[in-house]
């Protein structure tokens, strides 16, 4: 039993919980921080799509560091690296499709569809991460290209969180604003 506890394959599937619990409480730590722009740079700033994005990135790309520090000499660092990239991918995907789904097509607005669209997200894109992990046979290539992809949605979430180009995405749609104010 302490085998699989301490398996990696374990570590995609507690990592949703768990991700979910710090996107949740990354909700408020722009607020709790004073509004410190450091912090902004990695939770929330407004109540945009694109900034509640940040909820299941950032999570989740620590929490494969972590699982990278855990299980360095038990998993392939490459194979890690790409399932770390396609989990954030996904998620976001996933949380923007529920999230237009509801709003948009069906004219609904729900906290609770809010915060479920987050849980949803990490589930599937862990379940992903987790089937990839165990299935696919990656090269060298995935790996650059993840690192390639990984550091764009960084660069995007940082540059975007202070330059929000003027789409609806961006907007926060409480203040009608976008970016940080």
């Amino acid at each position: 039993m302490n085998n699989v506890l301490l398996s990696p394959e374990f570590w995609f599937i507690i990592g949703i919980p768990i991700t979910f619990l710090l996107g949740s409480l990354a909700h408020f730590a722009y607020d709790w921080s004073g509004k410190s722009v450091i912090v902004g740079i990695f939770t929330p700033v407004n109540e945009s799509i694109w900034e509640h994005l940040k909820l299941s990135t950032y999570p989740t790309f620590i929490w494969y560091i972590l699982g990278i520090l855990i299980f360095r000499d038990k998993v392939n660092l490459y194979i890690w690296a790409i399932c770390s990239v396609i989990s954030v991918i996904t998620s976001c995907i996933v949380i923007t499709c529920f999230f237009y789904t509801y709003t948009g097509a069906l004219g609904i607005q729900s906290l609770f569809l809010d915060i479920f669209s987050l849980f949803l997200g990490l589930s599937i894109a862990q379940c992903l991460s987790l089937h990839i992990y165990k299935y696919a046979t990656l090269t060298m290539l995935h790996f650059y290209l993840s690192i390639i992809i990984g550091s764009l949605i960084i660069i995007c979430f940082t540059l975007f969180t202070f330059l929000p180009p003027k789409l609806p995405v961006f907007m926060d749609p409480i203040t009608k604003q976008y970016g940080i104010h």
